[in-house]
């Protein structure tokens, strides 16, 4: 069976074509019935359902919300209330042919619609992925189009099916929280040591900060290897979309995921940028957070306005 390799390029294509991505194109092997699940290994929806589907040859950005629970489980209520460890909003700007990777801290201090000021991760906790949508919606004034959603465990299983990904280190890690030890460079890592690297806070010079770039470079690695098979066989992609799709819980139409599909192929991974919020980090009780600066507001004018945020345009952690 091939269903788990297939869907995880669809989570690519959500990926940057909208940048979700745990895994990407490639040979296909035979899926571990001993590993099978017969749930979804992901989920990917519409943010706002009644709305009509962007085009993917506008002027007008593309925003993806990218989300990444932190439940153990392989239960789907389940995962969709856990907390919210990943989380990334990806711009795409059809026209121009760039994108950007926005991440958010998971232990940002932030208003929570109807639970007062706690971590940002809380927002799907308390409301899923339509809470977290609301949350980030609300923060930085950036209306979403789409969502993606993965677990640790799908994350793992979607990265070994594929046979690993080549990832570059930027500096060596040794932690035994997240069981990350690498060292510097370019790496071939398993589901288990790619999960490992983007949970790593411990080495990272600016902690979750960080964190949450290393998680962009897993995405921006995944990227190039969809494209370079891409290029190697242009016509599987709808092959793989369609037995991808068999395994995945969504409510985005098929030739909807065809489209965006080939918008992923046609964004230089050099013309995608990585970035993580300004901020600072702090106590509140005994609790550790993140304090996002007020200068992200900037980051979020340039990413709403355009989809791509220029190098000039960030702010210092």
């Amino acid at each position: 069976m091939k269903h788990r390799r297939r869907t995880a390029f669809v989570l690519t294509v959500m990926s940057i074509a909208t940048l979700a991505g745990v895994s990407l194109l490639g040979p296909s092997p035979t899926r571990d019935t001993a590993s099978a699940s017969s749930e979804p290994l992901l989920m990917i929806g519409k943010a706002h359902p009644a709305e009509s589907f962007p085009s993917t040859g506008g002027k007008k950005p593309i925003f993806i919300l990218v989300l990444g629970s932190d439940s153990r489980s392989k239960q789907w209520p389940v995962i969709e209330h856990g907390r919210s460890d990943v989380i990334h909003v990806v711009g795409i700007n059809p026209k121009k042919g760039c994108s950007t990777i926005l991440g958010f801290p998971r232990d940002s201090w932030v208003d929570v619609e109807g639970h007062g000021t706690t971590k940002i991760n809380e927002a799907m906790y308390f409301g899923g992925p339509q809470g977290a949508i609301t949350e980030i919606e609300t923060l930085t004034g950036i209306q979403l189009d789409y969502w993606a959603l993965t677990s640790f465990w799908n994350f793992k299983a979607l990265v070994h099916d594929l046979g690993g990904v080549d990832v570059v280190v930027p500096y060596p890690m040794d932690d035994p929280y997240s069981k990350a030890h690498f060292k510097e460079g370019k790496q071939h890592m398993s589901g288990y040591e790619a999960l490992a690297f983007a949970r790593d806070r411990h080495d990272p010079p600016t902690g979750d900060f960080g964190r949450s770039f290393n998680q962009g470079t897993i995405l921006l690695s995944l990227l190039t290897d969809f494209q370079q098979a891409f290029k190697q066989n242009p016509a599987s992609m709808l092959d793989w979309l369609g037995a991808g799709m068999r395994n995945t819980k969504t409510d985005v139409p098929y030739d909807e995921l065809v489209r965006l599909g080939f918008l992923a192929t046609k964004i230089p991974v050099n013309h995608v940028t990585n970035f993580v919020v300004p901020g600072t980090t702090g106590m509140v009780g005994d609790a550790s957070v993140v304090h996002i600066s007020p200068s992200a507001g900037s980051m979020y004018e340039a990413l709403n306005a355009d989809g791509c945020i220029a190098e000039e345009k960030t702010a210092e952690t």
